[in-house]
Parts: structure tokens; C-alpha cells; sequence
């Protein structure tokens, strides 16, 4: 299992959301969206969206959920929208898809993905979940803005 390296994050949602993962899959390599309680972290779910897994040729994602920060930086509501109708999302599919093959968190620095004159970039630490361990079917994702 690759472990990320959380002083890489630049939010501390990020840690704890991270942190809030490992935690929760105790001795699994992928907790289940079961053990995720968002009541556990209900600061952090301004900041996370999560996608359902599509298995199909070839993979494909829907927002299960879009958290409020995320609706205010892309001005869209994505809440339950397949991400091959976004113009913008094709790197975004690609690194999940990746993930989804690898079972492995990530963690991803970058531009925005289109110009505005509120952020420059965007960083997304992805973790997948998963009902048997062993297929990942959630991705659970914090994402930050800055400039």
C-alpha cells in the first residue's frame, strides 16, 4: 500500500480527511463508504465531493456528492452528474480511473482548470473506498483552492 505523504497537502482539511481515512479502514487496505460517518467530520464536508464508480468499458464516474466549496470554485452543482459531461474533467478521469486500477490514494497538485480570477490551482487528495476490499466503487476526495 502506498502511503501519501500528508506534509505534501497544502490544506489541513486535507490531513484530516487523510488522517479521518486511515483511521476508519483500520486493517483493510480501503475502508466502505459504511465507515465513513459524516458526522465525524462535518468541517471537512464543505470541502469533499464523492464520486460513485461506474465498472464498465470504460470506467466511469458520478458525483454522489459536491461539497459547497466546491460548487462556489467551479460555479456548478455536480450532485449526481457523470463527470464525462464536464468540458474540463478529462485529466480529472484519467487520475481516478488510475486509481481505481491501483487501489491507491493520491494525492495531486495543480493549475486551475480554467481561468478565473479567483484561484490559480487546485489540490486534490483522492482515496478510494470500497464494499469487499478488494473493488473500489466510492472515491472520496478534499480538494483546496489557492491562488
Amino acid at each position: 500500500m502506498t502511503h501519501l505523504d500528508p506534509t505534501r497537502f497544502t490544506c489541513e482539511k486535507q490531513r484530516e480527511l487523510y488522517a479521518y481515512w486511515l483511521k476508519v479502514r483500520g486493517e483493510s487496505s480501503m475502508p466502505s463508504r459504511k465507515d465513513i460517518n459524516p458526522m465525524d467530520i462535518p468541517h471537512l464536508l464543505s470541502s469533499i465531493w464523492m464520486a460513485d464508480v461506474l465498472h464498465g468499458d470504460p470506467v466511469g464516474f458520478k458525483a454522489r456528492l459536491f461539497g459547497t466549496d466546491l460548487v462556489r470554485a467551479f460555479q456548478l452543482e455536480a450532485t449526481d452528474r457523470r463527470l464525462d459531461e464536464f468540458s474540463f474533467t478529462g485529466d480529472i478521469i484519467k487520475r481516478m480511473t488510475a486509481l481505481v486500477e491501483t487501489r491507491q490514494p493520491y494525492f495531486w497538485k495543480g493549475p486551475f482548470p480554467f481561468e478565473t480570477d479567483d484561484f490559480k490551482g487546485y489540490s486534490t487528495v483522492s482515496l478510494p473506498l470500497s464494499n469487499d476490499d478488494k473493488v473500489v466503487n466510492i472515491i472520496i476526495c478534499s480538494v483546496h483552492f489557492y491562488n
